[in-house]
């Protein structure tokens, strides 16, 4: 057994060799078969023995992180589990937007981007295609689908409906303490830094967890592997752009507009047409994780009282990252999938 001082020596050695730099995260096979500006069309074609078994799926991610949440390391992979089973997969990732993206509006992103995507991958696929989203990738994805018949049904990961269920996220994201107009005309694009230490912030011991939990783990590699994966995804943040950003926090945050319908007092008009999820009549799946302090189920689960379609829900056990890498998303789409 390893005395405190050789734990903390061991600890400090495998941090100076500066282990999230040098680790390979989103390893499983693929290949871009579109680009649009900064976003990639990225195609996971089935690696089961006997090809494809299911219909292709189409997944819009979260454009304030990396994909590669979703595809940590061997092992570790919604990717590599989707995929084995049979299921290729159709992955949007918004990239890294610049100064020069801070005018694009949430309607562009919305509507012109998803719809270039999905028909792209749909002429890839030469068929129908289902739809996945998680976190704010599936809020787009919801709003996009309420507009667009884009793919058979859908499936929501962790993916914020009530914004005014979302514990203390809602709290500080209200008009009295964000005065996002000022950040937007400040900043241009919205800081990725800024909001990983406002998710950090929700759950501040979780920082002092996370070292802690290496230190005793020290003598762990997989463990080591995972820590430097989730390191490497977490540190490499992505801006919002300005003007998406500035309307996403007003209509989601400030006023929690995708519980309204057409006819009711404020309702969200997204380039001069109103966002009603009553008008997705496609099935629906919601998929929640009991320890998500970023999305509580609550707040995903809303979609049941909003959405057009049947909607079925399932809360699992974990957190809202943690369920991509320990295999809980991977377990809970393909039951879905295999529905």
């Amino acid at each position: 057994m390893m005395t405190l001082i050789d734990r903390t020596a061991t600890t400090a050695r495998y941090l100076s060799q500066r282990p999230a730099e040098r680790l390979r995260i989103g390893v499983t096979p693929h290949q871009v078969v579109f680009r649009q500006n900064k976003a990639t069309l990225r195609y996971f074609p089935s690696t089961h023995p006997q090809g494809q078994q299911h219909t292709p799926i189409f997944v819009s991610m979260p454009l304030i992180n990396k994909w590669e949440v979703w595809d940590l390391l061997p092992g570790r992979s919604v990717m590599e589990d989707l995929t084995a089973a049979g299921v290729p997969v159709y992955l949007l990732d918004w990239g890294t937007p610049g100064p020069e993206d801070q005018a694009i509006t949430l309607g562009k992103l919305v509507d012109d981007l998803l719809v270039r995507m999905f028909d792209r991958a749909r002429r890839h696929a030469g068929q129908a295609l289902d739809a996945v989203g998680y976190c704010v990738g599936g809020t787009f994805l919801a709003v996009h689908l309420s507009r667009h018949e884009s793919a058979r049904r859908a499936a929501f990961v962790c993916t914020p409906i009530d914004f005014h269920a979302s514990g203390r996220l809602a709290v500080w994201a209200q008009p009295s303490c964000f005065p996002v107009d000022a950040a937007i005309d400040g900043f241009g694009n919205y800081p990725g830094r800024v909001i990983r230490e406002a998710f950090s912030w929700l759950r501040p011991e979780g920082q002092t967890r996370k070292w802690v939990g290496l230190w005793e783990k020290i003598e762990d590699p997989e463990f080591r592997d995972l820590w430097a994966a989730l390191e490497k995804w977490n540190t490499d943040a992505v801006d919002f752009p300005g003007e998406a950003y500035r309307e996403y926090v007003k209509r989601c945050y400030f006023e929690n507009t995708l519980l309204k319908h057409v006819g009711d007092p404020g309702v969200w008009m997204l380039d001069g047409k109103p966002v009603d999820l009553q008008n997705a009549k496609i099935e629906a799946h919601s998929i929640a994780a009991d320890r998500d302090h970023i999305v509580p189920p609550a707040a995903a689960h809303a979609l049941a009282e909003t959405w057009g379609g049947a909607v079925t829900t399932k809360t699992v056990k974990g957190g809202h990252v943690a369920i991509a890498a320990n295999g809980v998303i991977s377990k809970s789409l393909l039951e879905w999938i295999r529905r």
